[in-house]
């Protein structure tokens, strides 16, 4: 297999971060890589809206990205640049002008110039004339993809708590009402249930105080350093429920091969994204105000990330 040096450029989020080291996971069976992870200079809102607007006359570009980010430089020499995330996008468009390097991007270009780019990674095509990498969702460490082979014992139920967006605008009252209801299908059908929050799911401190004792639950919650990582608890269970807020781990869940449904209210958007997912049978869907049912629907058959980037990466070396 062929080495690759590869820069993997981040900002620390994990939104950001978690997409790019999905790549680098997922085409290890195809290339011996090394990956160096370098952090993006911060630029205040302002400077990144002026860049993007600026990568559409590259020479104005190259100067305000040399001044912005202070003549950065690279010490060794890479293949290519793999990132996540706008600001990440621009600082990797600075590099990859600078030491003429591909860009592997997962994400939608927005407003950006996609001519500087040479691939986007995404689960839904763009209208760009830039090379396009289309999944079945967007790329997830493998962590999450080796799951699939799991035997599932069908005993047990997780339930995944995002937080409130302008899409899915879920306030503490509905929280309380979906954990309300998961419990009482999960007692229902004799499961073992167990419940995680995210940094964005707001503040339900009496709630998780009044469930602690609960039979047959588990509460993993973010700010307990002791509580298992998403991971372990998607291996635990054979159904997932994921708010619809939560684009990775939605993804996540669905990679893992579980049955999985994602819960939204009248008032959600019904994104693209999770319109193809529940279109191609890779999830159910659960609205708030119904008793909630069991999920039955997964295919296992399309949840393969490696194998189109591998092919594009190795086309891509060849040319």
């Amino acid at each position: 297999m062929k080495n690759l040096s590869i820069l993997l450029i981040h900002d620390d989020r994990a939104g950001h971060l978690n997409p790019s080291l999905g790549i680098c996971d997922q085409i290890e069976d195809g290339f011996h890589t090394q990956i160096s992870k370098i952090k993006t200079p911060y630029l205040k809102k302002w400077g990144i809206s002026l860049l993007k607007k600026l990568s559409w006359h590259p020479s104005f570009f190259d100067i305000l990205a040399q001044i912005a980010y202070k003549n950065a430089s690279l010490q060794q020499n890479y293949d290519f640049i793999i990132c996540s995330g706008m600001p990440n996008l621009l600082y990797a468009i600075y590099l990859s002008r600078k030491y003429n390097l591909p860009i592997y991007y997962a994400g939608d270009t927005r407003k950006i110039n996609d001519a500087l780019i040479q691939t986007t990674i995404t689960a839904l095509p763009q209208n760009i004339k830039t090379q396009q990498v289309i999944l079945t969702t967007p790329p997830v460490k493998k962590i999450f993809s080796q799951l699939q082979k799991d035997v599932l014992d069908l005993n047990s139920a997780l339930l995944v708590l995002g937080g409130p967006t302008t899409e899915h605008p879920f306030q503490k009252a509905d929280y309380e009402n979906m954990i309300d209801k998961f419990i009482q299908l999960c007692e229902k059908q004799n499961l073992t249930a167990y419940i995680t929050n995210s940094r964005r799911t707001p503040e339900l401190e009496q709630t998780w105080k009044t469930l602690q004792d609960h039979p047959n639950l588990q509460l993993h919650l973010i700010n307990n350093p002791c509580a298992k990582k998403f991971h372990e608890l998607i291996h635990l269970s054979s159904y997932i429920f994921v708010t619809e807020d939560s684009t990775s781990m939605l993804a996540e869940a669905i990679q893992s091969g579980r049955f999985v449904s994602s819960i939204y209210m009248k008032t959600s958007v019904f994104e693209p994204l999770n319109q193809k997912y529940l279109k191609e049978g890779l999830m159910s869907r659960q609205n708030l105000e119904d008793t909630f049912i069991l999920p039955s629907t997964r295919d296992l058959t399309k949840l393969n990330l490696s194998e189109a980037l591998i092919i594009t990466i190795q086309h891509n070396l060849e040319d």
